[in-house]
């Protein structure tokens, strides 16, 4: 789950002094828990990759709002038939070790993202490249698609159009990395990090500290600070910390959100940031009892999603589809899924569940409004016969259990926005055609040929009209199918110490690290 469009702070919020950002310092951030990786190819998260912009870059970004840029590209360009992308690349940038960056980096980067060994979430992104499929398939040693025609002109063609591929051109996925360096560390790359971004790693103790340096050869305009500390820990041990001044950043538990909220003295510290994403109760279609539509649907009469926001704290609203409104996005033909045990126990009968059925939720044990979300659940469930063991794992091990083929019956999961589209919800994580054995983003495995043609045909136009009129076609489909119980749509609290500044927030990463200072 990367990526988010988040609600700007008000003008009252932005510093008095946000346009006059001094370079020097230690950014310090508290985090909750580490990540599986910063490796581009395998990181995809909301915390991760506003980190990993500070390290990796590639061809495109995006400005301050949701227009795409040239990022290390000087310019690019798209044949009149949307298949062939053309760019050529900014002279003089280097990566972290002094080469420098070249087309052939791009090419070795996004093939190591195609190769099944890599393990990488982001592969189906990249399948629309023409020969990506014979390239992950062993059937070919390089993607015909992608040519590095001279040192500075890189050439990708896709099979067919795919109005969504520039977004996936600016997603981390797309960042360069050093050939030579990714072959000799192999799988161990994740230790030995290289980009061509304003920062490098010069530490890094997993669950204990990350720490960034300045990247010698990088001469963007941004990245203020010398300096960045990452470290990990209970969310209220890092209130008391910015409370003392020995952070810079932190998310605020709920009781600390409000306890800050209600203070006039550090109402100010807190910024409420408000991503377009869903977080869902996922149904693996592909094991018992959940191959049956009416045990989903019972699931989704079942739960009082009214009573977990407020066992949540109250940071969340409540999701009924998979597109967040705040895409924008409505959908009039979403079925209803009141809450309702009668209705619940009633389809459990006619399933042959009369008496109920056991089984086993997944969470990530380290996100406390998940946690509240899979305890209320189970005492929602136990109401109508279902007695649901809760099995709270790492964020890592969830990951690997969650996308892995029949391993998690159910689980709590949210997705962020990579980029604006609605096609990143419903393409990414409900497209039968797109389920791997592993690192799958469709962790119920759900699969619906209508669902998936509608799709497809949404993926092939460039007519805005059409595509939204197939993604609520598709939307209503799946609901109706039921492969989750769309629960929440989450709210983060921020904490910053008053001496940071340039915390604003962005439509796509949520925040730009790079871009923030410290006041003298």
């Amino acid at each position: 789950m990367l990526g988010a469009i988040a609600t700007p702070l008000s003008a009252a919020e932005v510093p008095a002094s946000a346009n006059s950002p001094r370079r020097g310092g230690t950014l310090r951030l508290w985090f909750p828990t580490d990540w599986r990786s910063l490796d581009p190819a395998i990181a995809f998260d909301n915390y991760a990759a506003p980190l990993q912009k500070l390290l990796f870059r590639g061809l495109l970004d995006y400005d301050a709002g949701t227009q795409l840029v040239p990022d290390q590209a000087v310019d690019w360009n798209v044949s009149p038939d949307g298949r062939i992308y053309t760019f050529h690349l900014r002279p003089g940038v280097r990566f972290a070790h002094g080469r420098e960056v070249e087309a052939d980096d791009y090419v070795f980067s996004i093939e190591r993202v195609l190769d099944p060994r890599t393990g990488s979430a982001g592969q189906s992104y990249f399948m629309d490249i023409a020969g990506a499929p014979e390239f992950s398939g062993g059937r070919a040693a390089h993607v015909a698609g992608l040519r590095a025609t001279d040192p500075r002109t890189l050439v990708i063609e896709l099979a067919k159009p795919a109005f969504t591929f520039r977004y996936v051109l600016a997603m981390p996925f797309a960042a360069v990395l050093p050939r030579e360096i990714v072959r000799q560390s192999g799988p161990n790359f994740q230790y030995h990090l290289v980009g061509s971004g304003p920062y490098q790693v010069t530490e890094w103790r997993r669950d204990v500290r990350w720490r960034f340096g300045r990247n010698p050869h990088y001469h963007g305009t941004d990245g203020w600070v010398d300096s960045v500390e990452i470290l990990f820990g209970d969310q209220m041990l890092g209130v008391m910390m910015i409370e003392r001044g020995e952070i810079d950043r932190t998310m605020a538990d709920a009781v600390s959100a409000l306890r800050f909220a209600r203070d006039p003295d550090r109402a100010s510290w807190l910024h409420r940031v408000t991503p377009v994403g869903t977080g869902y109760l996922f149904l693996n279609t592909e094991m018992k009892p959940f191959d049956d539509v009416r045990v989903r649907r019972a699931m989704n009469h079942a739960i009082d999603k009214r009573r977990l926001i407020r066992l949540a704290g109250g940071l969340a609203v409540i999701a009924d589809g998979v597109v967040p409104p705040s895409m924008p996005w409505a959908n009039p033909g979403l079925p209803d899924y009141e809450f309702s045990p009668v209705k619940a126990r009633t389809l459990l009968g006619e399933a042959g569940l009369a008496k109920g059925f056991k089984t086993t939720l997944w969470f990530i044990l380290s996100r406390a409004i998940d946690r509240h979300m899979a305890e209320g659940i189970q005492q929602d469930l136990r109401e109508v016969g279902i007695e649901l063991e809760l099995k709270g794992v790492s964020q890592p091990a969830f990951e690997l259990g969650a996308r892995a083929r029949r391993r998690a019956p159910c689980g709590i999961w949210g997705w962020a926005q990579d980029y604006p589209d609605p096609g990143n919800f419903l393409d990414v994580l409900l497209n039968g055609d797109r389920i791997t054995d592993e690192n799958c983003n469709n962790q119920a495995f759900y699969s619906n040929a209508g669902v998936n043609r509608r799709l497809a045909a949404a993926t092939d136009s460039i007519d805005s009209g059409e595509r939204l009129r197939l993604f609520r076609e598709a939307e209503s489909i799946v609901m109706r199918d039921a492969p989750w119980v769309p629960l929440y749509h989450e709210q983060y609290p921020i904490l910053c110490h008053p001496r940071l500044l340039g915390d604003v927030a962005h439509p796509v990463w949520l925040w730009r690290y790079e871009n923030m200072w410290l006041a003298d």
